[in-house]
């Protein structure tokens, strides 16, 4: 394991086996799946900065179905998360995503559906997600397809081959993690099953009706700068497949990875933003500290202790900072979720000591 934190983000495609990857980085030792943001269901998924602060000396895996945005870099460059981008043919995203709202749940961020959906015929309800959430996945794939210092992977990658995709995710990351653990990750999450991961499930996407496979690929007319782009490329391919009756080709590992990836930000930068992560994190703890500090060595109160009334400034100020130290604990993850933190390191301790 690298000595600094290892911290992935898992910037991802809804139905793309997000949650698969998650599981076997989260089953490594000393590494957890979690959520920086404090709740799912309708909410958009953006990084919530307490949250990353507070798992700040972790390592860990976050999936998060998140765009591209001036605060997600930001995020990324001033903690020290590293951006890998899980992108899957839309077409089969369309049944997957079908199947995900009859079976599962109705309630995601990226177009608001209803139980009442659940009961359409299949061809309705394709069509309702080509045309409120596919545009959420173009939008996704358009904002970190020219992002620099990203991974760009593949559900069909992952499918084919679990093992040496974690380990190519898990390099780009900066993590040492034997071939070994990965395997016994990979089979542990299997057995268990937990994942939903239709594994070799690829392709459903050709049975769509030729009129959803033609208002799907239409929506990258917009967007003619992508025209000679691998993914899009890769798309339209697939799309023209089913629509002649042809086998749909796979998008394979080269079809979406950038050939020359952007060189990873040097370390004064980052060394810069831990700092004021610091000075963030601990200001106001360390004024509370020094403010009390000084009263109490200051050699004249403001009240003469010898009169009658002259505890009444040191009762005062004393309620005072006990009031700013409890807002202290409420702002500040740390010390707001120090039981459950406490908690957690012990069951941590006990995993790997067994």
């Amino acid at each position: 394991m690298a000595t600094a934190p290892v911290r992935i983000l898992l910037a991802c495609m809804p139905k793309s086996g997000s949650t698969f990857l998650s599981d076997i980085v989260g089953e490594l030792p000393d590494f957890l799946r979690l959520a920086l943001l404090p709740s799912f269901e309708r909410r958009e998924q953006e990084l919530d900065e307490g949250r990353i602060q507070h798992f700040c000396y972790e390592n860990y895996i976050a999936q998060h179905h998140v765009r591209h945005s001036d605060w997600t870099e930001k995020m990324c460059r001033d903690y020290g998360l590293k951006p890998v981008v899980l992108v899957r043919s839309l077409l089969d995203a369309v049944v997957s995503l079908r199947d995900h709202i009859r079976l599962e749940s109705a309630a995601m961020p990226m177009l608001y559906a209803g139980m009442h959906h659940r009961r359409l015929d299949d061809d309705a309800l394709e069509d309702m997600i080509v045309r409120l959430a596919i545009p959420w996945y173009v939008n996704f794939y358009m904002s970190w397809r020219n992002v620099p210092g990203i991974l760009m992977i593949s559900y069909e990658e992952l499918i084919a081959d679990p093992e040496r995709l974690t380990r190519e995710v898990l390099s780009f990351a900066g993590a040492d993690v034997s071939n070994r653990e990965i395997a016994k990750a990979v089979a542990r999450v299997r057995i268990r099953g937990a994942s939903r991961f239709n594994v070799g499930v690829v392709g459903r996407g050709a049975a769509l009706r030729p009129e959803t496979i033609r208002n799907l690929v239409a929506l990258f007319d917009f967007y003619p700068e992508a025209a000679n782009d691998p993914y899009v490329k890769g798309l339209r391919m697939q799309a023209a497949a089913a629509l002649e009756g042809r086998s749909v080709p796979m998008l394979g590992p080269m079809a979406i990875r950038p050939s020359e990836p952007a060189p990873v930000a040097a370390e004064r930068p980052r060394l810069k933003s831990r700092i004021v992560a610091a000075a963030r994190r601990y200001g106001y703890q360390v004024t509370l500290i020094a403010v009390g500090f000084l009263y109490w060595i200051w050699p004249e109160d403001i009240l003469p202790d010898d009169k009658w009334y002259g505890r009444i400034d040191d009762a005062v100020f004393l309620t005072i900072l006990a009031f700013l130290a409890g807002r202290v604990g409420r702002r500040t993850p740390r010390l707001r979720n120090l039981p459950s933190f406490v908690a957690r390191g012990l069951s941590r301790k006990l995993r790997f000591t067994r």
